[in-house]
């Protein structure tokens, strides 16, 4: 609506006569689409909206449109690591692929010993003038030369390695470490290690992200470790020793004798390197006591015996159990 308005302005001379009066407040009175249109602050001058019509500036207050240094593009990798390189740290070399700057044009794109010369077609603005002729009139606009491409200069002769493009490709091997701790899901910025930029412009950033393998047995939450761990009854009741795996290798842990279903043994410091501060966090095993779902028959008679020595009648574990 507002360009729709603007336009109207420029077209019908009462209207333009009152904007040049009284801003936008003296069209107002005038009917057309401009309801919701706040004002012309978006608009520096007219030569702003011929140019936003035209794309182009018109007139003396055209402004140069010289092509300027263009920052290079980002890259964006993967690294998986396994559950334990996680957790301790680990090394890995990534090969990838980026656009480096020339060593031998140095990113001029133009042959060594050589310099780019002014484009005699634009003078080395980088823009020429057009004219075009609309209901006001002919008007005057400039866009990008077609020549040199809005850079004002133009290459002779051609670097032979880059063929004028000023950056080659290069396979990269880049070595990163991997802090111990590191979370799933992690992205990693290594500035400059992305694709070199075009007429000089600055190199582009590498984003590694970090994906982390499950591990079969263990589960890690920040620090800490989680480990469900099953154990049979008899050792529920009786107490015992079991061996669990831990990120600091197998341990053996011992049962209390009574120990229920989902009760949690905590191991302190256990756990992995601390991403933040200095130490470890620790492990959590959570039991879960395996109730057998077959018994052979002299099992079912020590069951039975069990229940006939609390007191229960006969069939009362065999109940439970099946």
């Amino acid at each position: 609506k507002g360009i729709q308005e603007a336009y109207e302005v420029l077209y019908d001379d009462q209207k333009r006569s009152a904007y040049d009066q009284y801003g936008h407040a003296g069209t107002q009175g005038f009917g057309g689409t401009g309801e919701g249109y706040q004002d012309f602050s978006g608009f520096n001058g007219v030569e702003d909206i011929f140019q936003s019509f035209f794309g182009g500036g018109f007139g003396g207050f055209s402004q140069q449109t010289r092509s300027s240094a263009i920052r290079g593009a980002d890259i964006e990798a993967t690294i998986k690591i396994t559950f334990l390189e996680a957790v301790f740290g680990v090394e890995k070399t990534l090969q990838y692929n980026r656009k480096r700057v020339c060593d031998d044009c140095k990113g001029t794109g133009a042959k060594h010993g050589t310099s780019k010369t002014k484009c005699t077609q634009c003078a080395g603005t980088g823009s020429v003038t057009r004219v075009q002729n609309t209901f006001l009139g002919a008007i005057q606009t400039r866009s990008a030369c077609p020549n040199c491409q809005g850079e004002g200069e133009v290459i002779k002769e051609s670097c032979p390695k880059c063929k004028k493009e000023g950056r080659i490709e290069h396979k990269e091997d880049f070595k990163i470490k991997i802090p111990p701790g590191i979370p799933d899901g992690v992205t990693i910025r290594f500035k400059d290690r992305g694709n070199a930029g075009k007429r000089g412009g600055s190199y582009g950033d590498l984003f590694i992200n970090i994906e982390v393998e499950q591990h079969s047995n263990l589960e890690r939450r920040g620090d800490d470790i989680y480990l469900d761990q099953e154990i049979d009854i008899v050792t529920a009741v009786l107490g015992g020793e079991i061996v669990i795996p831990t990120a600091h290798g197998e341990l053996t842990l011992k049962i209390p004798k009574g120990t229920q279903q989902d009760k949690v043994i905590k191991l302190s410091n256990k756990g992995g390197p601390k991403f933040r501060g200095n130490g470890n966090g620790d492990q959590y095993i959570r039991i879960k006591v395996n109730i057998p779902t077959r018994l052979t028959s002299e099992q079912k008679k020590l069951w039975h015996s069990l229940a006939e020595e609390k007191g229960k009648e006969p069939g009362f574990f065999e109940k439970i159990l099946s």
